[in-house]
């Protein structure tokens, strides 16, 4: 029952601002093309703000996808039902942003311009918008055509990590329009290589 009230808050919120997520979309879409228009993006409060706002909508909605087609999966989840799965992910996926947000902060002041910088790292939410929206796609039209749960789960790793490749090329662009292919590389090991390394070891490990 829990779990039907969240999707309906979920589904309220969405619908409340779904002006901010119609407003910023066709530049989300243009961030994914092309590296330039995450620089476009943040020199625009008005769209930056909505951006940031979206992906906070959408964490919710992320969190229960991967609640209901197992995409985060550790043995200690193992003997959970639904409902504590899901507060358990809520959990990690708080703990995931809060560390990017920790390391964003510790290493702003480097060898990258400000600007650059803070459109690389806020980057990660415009494709974790589009991420959502297309897992959410899938969570609705999947299980109608017969597919086996594992084989839709599948499906659902091999795009995210297909939008975190597109999302690391996107960052690594950004970089080097204010450094060096090596200071570029080095910023993206420190900012992404902790937080995600830790997040994909965490599902294997425990």
């Amino acid at each position: 029952m829990s779990q039907a009230i969240l999707i309906l808050v979920s589904l309220v919120l969405v619908l409340i601002f779904l002006d901010r997520l119609v407003n910023v979309f066709p530049s989300l879409v243009a961030c994914v093309i092309r590296w330039k228009e995450s620089i476009n993006l943040e020199a625009s409060v008005k769209l930056g703000r909505d951006r940031n706002l979206t992906a906070l909508l959408m964490l919710l909605p992320f969190c229960l996808v991967a609640t209901r087609f197992r995409l985060y999966d550790p043995a200690f989840m193992s003997v959970m039902d639904d409902t504590a799965r899901l507060g358990a992910i809520l959990t990690v996926a708080i703990a995931y942003v809060l560390l990017r947000a920790m390391l964003t902060h510790l290493l702003r002041n480097g060898k990258i311009s400000p600007k650059p910088y803070q459109a690389a790292c806020n980057s990660f939410y415009t494709f974790f918008i589009m991420l959502t929206l297309c897992l959410l796609a899938m969570a609705g039209i999947m299980p109608f055509t017969d597919m086996e749960p594992e084989v839709i789960k599948n499906a659902m790793l091999w795009l995210s990590a297909m939008a975190y490749a597109v999302f690391l090329l996107r960052k690594t662009q950004i970089f080097m329009s204010s450094c060096s292919l090596f200071t570029a590389f080095s910023y993206l090991c420190a900012l992404e290589i902790i937080p995600t390394g830790a997040l994909t070891v965490s599902a294997f490990v425990f």
